[in-house]
């Protein structure tokens, strides 16, 4: 299917003509199955290393943060935590980043095609297309869940599972000229939460 578009150019949006968004090689083919289901997570927070995403920011485990369940809002269809880097011994100075599971959504539920045109309905391949083509920063990681995504501009990860998807926004804080300096490698630091939250094999 072609779709002429013409979005803002403003962030990480882009203007795109004529794109194919039947385009599905990024689709991984050799996809083994999930590692863990969505409804195996009860608590987000719970599944974080508080020791291993300190030391993907060098800080002491004790700066390690992070807010979940009874805090934020758990349903049947979202699962989040918010992760926080302290960076020193101040209320103030720390990173913000968030867990979040999407469930997929089935097509007969889905009223007004809500979640299929973000991506987190039966039918998400086109959306996700839709949503790299459109994006400046966005690029595909192989090999990885069903699908994988990379957003520089957000810090964002998104995998597609079986039957959910996984988004991780990187601890970071783009005002923050200090920390914008040590240009960290967030794409780095989202794969590898991703594997220490059990979700890759």
């Amino acid at each position: 299917m072609s779709l002429t578009i013409l979005s803002s150019c403003f962030g990480d949006k882009k203007s795109i003509i004529g794109s194919d968004l039947g385009d599905t090689s990024f689709v991984n083919k050799n996809f083994k199955g999930n590692a863990m289901n969505f409804a195996d997570v009860e608590d987000v927070c719970a599944l974080l290393n508080q020791e291993k995403v300190a030391s993907l920011y060098n800080v002491p485990a004790s700066y390690i943060v992070t807010v979940g369940k009874g805090k934020f809002v758990q349903n049947e269809q979202v699962k989040t935590c918010l992760v926080r880097v302290k960076l020193d011994d101040t209320e103030w100075n720390f990173l913000t980043g968030m867990v979040t599971l999407f469930k997929e959504v089935k097509a007969s539920e889905d009223q007004g095609g809500i979640s299929e045109a973000v991506g987190q309905g039966e039918n998400w391949e086109e959306a996700w297309s839709l949503k790299k083509s459109m994006s400046k920063t966005g690029k595909w990681i192989p090999n990885v869940g069903k699908a994988a995504l990379y957003t520089s501009a957000k810090r964002k990860l998104e995998i597609k599972f079986e039957g959910y998807s996984l988004e991780i926004v990187a601890p970071g804080a783009p005002f923050n000229n200090k920390e914008k300096a040590k240009n960290r490698d967030f794409e780095k630091i989202t794969l590898a939460m991703a594997k220490d939250l059990g979700f890759l094999k």
